[in-house]
């Protein structure tokens, strides 16, 4: 018997004791168990070693026997994380910490973060959800204000204390109104948390600026004046930001799918009052009174007299300025807030319908003009009767973008308006010449209805490519002009030769495709394969043949050549006028633009994935050639929409603009059309510099802030422009290409390039580089050489582009293919690559994708992966950045997500040439 003991007690001495974490409402707490996972009250009996160990047990035995740890949070007496740090920097030492399944805990340290997920509640789209999930994608339970356990790991967490508490108590739902504030709220606890907000980007850097606001709160029974100076941005009030002591807001753009961060200036409001206070100040003394209004912040109160002097004098002039609200307690006042109706009698006139209209006000009737010019003066109408009639001030732009001042009584109406008419236009009887003229508009959103047979061509149309022509038909049937903007690789040029040979069904047609130089024989080359009967010839080069356009149907031409022989051509014919990378033409001020403009055809067509690619001036060049009478004079056009949109970020008139161009744009995405194409996957590899390029970078950049603030001092920034661009440019080199300032110093790119090219190759993959430099072309094709590795390359000065295609798609033992960015970027099918390194970043990160989507596009069998290759603490990762704040600007009207603001301001040039 006493054997049987002493084996029984050396096979507890034997045994190990384990750490179990569990979790409960209160936190998270350390348990011993053994290894049965049995909770081990006495451990006398085990003999333990490690030292690391024993100390956590004794601090759990140690809360076990004191009684002060007992209460309401600790009935248990366990050993909570939350309330004992210091347990974690022994559990992290211990290989003994598992799971209540007895699995091992491991331990992630870094790499960790917390994203906040909102969407909509599943079947109400009124109500919002708030969920935290680590690393986007796990649950997790809260262990102490840095750890946080999912299954049977322990994430690290950079967080300040608290923070991981109070979000976790954000998991709840909410509606969608409150979503601005919900988001600015989860904002505030900082960079340890990522946002997701529905499908919505999350941009920095918004540009939205408070809106001020005149609020009259009441007239009070003795006629005094409640006001209160407020402001808002979007749903979000000044209280709100005050009450959380919050310097930025979360803004919704569902226009634009994106959540812009704005920051919030906190003097802005103070001042405000000041102002408003000196102007009550002003009427105070001419009316001479004392003690008649009480200011306590940003609260007001003025007694009746000086009220009415102000509200007449003073606040109808500030709703020009601030927004008022509240203006229907203003009715003791003689101020009523009034929607007019617009009516009249229209006919037609040459696009555009002309006739006597008129604002009907209360009851009385204005001349249009007369209303908006006193508008733009005082802000407000006088009736009759004496009463000032507020009109809200988006519904006047509104109607000045409209309603043009034809000189005489009378107004017009521009046919390219008539969708933007229908709120305005109340009285429909006397519409029914709109009504008539809205038949193309009608017909536009029936295109899959329309009747145009597709001529024989030797392709198959796909559902999308047949809708494409039937739309170019559509537009071409009615005398207007269109934007084909597909994404690249869906079939532009097989979509207008088709348009093209369904013209040339009628004899003697003559058609003109205007193209970069790139482009021609790609361009021969795709009619002859698809419409062989199409007689076509190039006209183009030293000895170009005048009399080609004699002898064929279809002339295929550049943009310089059209620039050098615009006076030969201008007087000349055509019946339609094809322009293929359309962008060409987006300066409206460029010598090649204006060319085009005088060009002479009854039917005109643009071909771009990138329609617009820098700022809205582009839009109007590419409309001014489309259909010249859409949008008057370039002044006009910035007074109506580039300055509301670009400076103001004027929802009404995006609205506006985007319900104005939608019939003259068709653009498709790959994603929504071509449902087998395989995935792109693109991803960013951050690469530290080495001592020497380290050293040479900052000497110039250093000399380049120095020297480039002293001239903005001196000269101003316009006239720096010059310098700002040699000193980005000459930045950009050092980042990718040192070698071209000095010999002996290389790129910390060229090695991490190279390598995983080498891994690439090595797989089976074919890749394609883009870069912006020839040197830096040299310095790659030489590693390559070095490795063994069969490659092409082409740059501007390559002339049989075509032919090094073909060898690159058909020929196994070239691996790469190296070329410049620009030269890569258009008109090139290279479906043969999958993998795909941007060596440096270009300012518009359209280019970028053009160039990927060489390899992404119709063909393409395999998963896409493309690499953009950024230094660190450069001027490229600062370009990433001004990317990303400033892409997307007219996301909302085309769907392209390529656009970039080209100018720089002087905040900018701090950012990129700053420490």
């Amino acid at each position: 018997m006493r054997e049987k003991g002493m084996e029984s007690n050396l096979k507890k001495i034997n045994e190990s004791l384990f750490f179990t974490l569990t979790c409960d409402e209160v936190g998270t707490y350390v348990s011993l168990v053994d290894s049965n996972g049995d909770i081990v009250e006495n451990t006398a009996e085990y003999e333990i070693s490690d030292e690391n160990d024993l100390k956590i047990i004794d601090l759990i035995q140690e809360i076990k026997e004191d009684s002060f740890f007992s209460g309401w949070d600790n009935e248990k007496n366990e050993l909570y994380i939350d309330e004992n740090i210091e347990i974690l920097d022994y559990l992290k030492s211990s290989k003994k910490v598992v799971t209540g399944d007895m699995n091992p805990i491991k331990w992630v340290l870094s790499g960790n973060k917390i994203v906040l997920k909102i969407n909509f509640v599943e079947d109400d789209f009124d109500l919002c959800e708030g969920k935290l999930l680590l690393n986007g994608e796990k649950d997790f339970r809260i262990v102490s204000d840095n750890y946080v356990l999912s299954e049977d790991t322990l994430y690290w967490i950079d967080l300040p204390k608290d923070t991981i508490h109070i979000l976790k108590e954000m998991e709840s739902k909410f509606s969608k109104p409150e979503l601005e504030k919900y988001l600015t709220l989860a904002s505030s606890f900082g960079s340890g948390i990522e946002i997701e907000c529905l499908d919505y980007e999350v941009v920095e850097d918004g540009n939205l600026k408070p809106v001020q606001e005149l609020i009259i709160e009441k007239i009070s029974q003795d006629n005094s004046l409640y006001l209160k100076i407020g402001a808002s941005i979007s749903t979000i009030d000044y209280e709100f930001l005050k009450a959380h002591n919050l310097d930025r807001a979360l803004v919704i753009k569902d226009d634009l799918k994106r959540v812009e961060i704005t920051k919030v200036e906190a003097a802005y409001l103070d001042e405000t009052v000041e102002e408003i206070v000196k102007n009550i100040v002003k009427h105070q003394k001419n009316l001479k009174i004392k003690s008649s209004f009480y200011v306590d912040g940003n609260f007001i109160i003025l007694q009746e007299k000086l009220a009415r002097e102000f509200v007449t004098q003073e606040l109808l002039q500030l709703a020009g300025k601030y927004k008022v609200v509240g203006t229907d307690n203003l009715k003791k006042y003689s101020v009523k807030a009034v929607k007019p109706k617009v009516v009249g009698n229209f006919k037609h006139g040459i696009d555009f319908l002309e006739g006597d209209v008129h604002l009907e006000i209360e009851g009385e009737k204005f001349s249009i003009v007369d209303v908006l010019n006193s508008f733009k003066k005082d802000s407000y109408i006088v009736l009759s009767d004496g009463t000032n009639a507020l009109i809200n001030r988006k519904y006047m732009e509104k109607l000045e973008r409209v309603f043009k001042d034809n000189g005489k009584s009378n107004v017009k109406i521009s046919f390219f308006d008539l969708p933007i008419i229908d709120d305005l236009i109340e009285d429909k009887v006397l519409a029914n010449e709109i009504k008539k003229t809205k038949s193309f508009y009608r017909g536009i959103n029936q295109i899959e209805n329309y009747n145009a047979p597709t001529p024989s061509i030797n392709a198959t149309l796909r559902e999308y490519q047949e809708y494409g022509y039937k739309w170019l038909r559509y537009l071409m049937d009615n005398s207007l002009g269109g934007c084909l903007a597909d994404d690249m690789g869906l079939g532009k040029t097989l979509q207008a030769i088709t348009l093209i040979t369904s013209l040339h069904l009628t004899p003697k047609r003559k058609t003109l495709i205007i193209m970069p130089k790139s482009l021609i024989y790609n361009w021969e080359s795709e009619i002859r394969k698809f419409s062989p009967d199409l007689k076509c010839g190039i006209y183009y080069g030293n000895f170009r043949d005048k009399t080609i356009f004699n002898n064929v149907e279809v002339i295929i031409t550049t943009y310089g050549t059209v620039r050098n022989d615009i006076e030969y051509l201008k007087e000349m014919k055509f019946d339609l006028i094809v322009l293929d990378e359309s962008q060409n033409i987006k300066n409206v001020n460029a010598q090649t633009t204006k060319a085009v403009m005088l060009l002479d055809s009854k039917y005109r067509l643009a071909l771009s994935g990138t329609p617009i690619e820098n700022n809205l001036g582009e839009l109007y060049s590419l409309f001014r050639f489309l259909n010249p009478s859409m949008f008057g004079t370039l002044d006009e056009f910035n007074y109506h929409y580039a300055n509301p949109i670009q400076k103001e970020n004027d929802k009404e008139a995006i609205e506006e603009l985007k319900k104005k161009i939608y019939p003259f744009i068709l653009r498709r995405v790959k994603k929504e059309v071509l449902k087998d194409l395989p995935d792109k996957i693109e991803k960013t590899l951050f690469i530290g510099m080495n001592p020497e390029q380290k050293r040479l970078y900052e000497e110039r950049r250093a000399y380049y802030y120095g020297m480039i603030n002293s001239q903005i001092k001196t000269q101003g920034l316009g006239k720096t422009q010059f310098y700002i661009l040699q000193a980005l440019n000459e930045l950009r080199q050092l980042t990718s290409c040192p070698e071209m300032k000095n010999p002996n110093v290389l790129s910390s790119k060229r090695e991490v390039l190279i390598n995983n090219v080498q891994d690439a190759v090595e797989n089976g993959h074919k890749v394609l580089i883009f870069t912006n430099y020839i040197k830096s072309i040299e310095s790659i094709t030489s590693d390559l050489r070095k490795r063994g590795i069969k490659y092409l390359e082409m740059t501007g000065a390559t002339k049989d582009r075509q032919g090094l295609v073909n060898l690159f798609q058909k020929d196994k033992k070239y691996k790469v293919f190296v070329m410049t960015l620009k030269t890569g970027g258009v008109g090139l099918n290279l479906t043969a690559a999958d993998t795909i390194f941007i060596y440096d970043p270009w300012w518009n990160k359209t280019v970028e994708n053009q160039a990927v989507d060489r390899a992404y596009r119709l063909g393409q069998d395999r998963t896409v992966f493309s690499y953009k290759l950024i230094l660190k603490d450069t001027i490229e990762e600062k370009i990433l950045k001004l990317q990303e704040s400033k892409s997307q600007l007219l996301d909302n009207l085309i769907s392209d997500e390529g656009a970039t603001l080209k100018t720089l301001t002087e905040k900018d040039i701090e950012f990129i040439l700053g420490e």
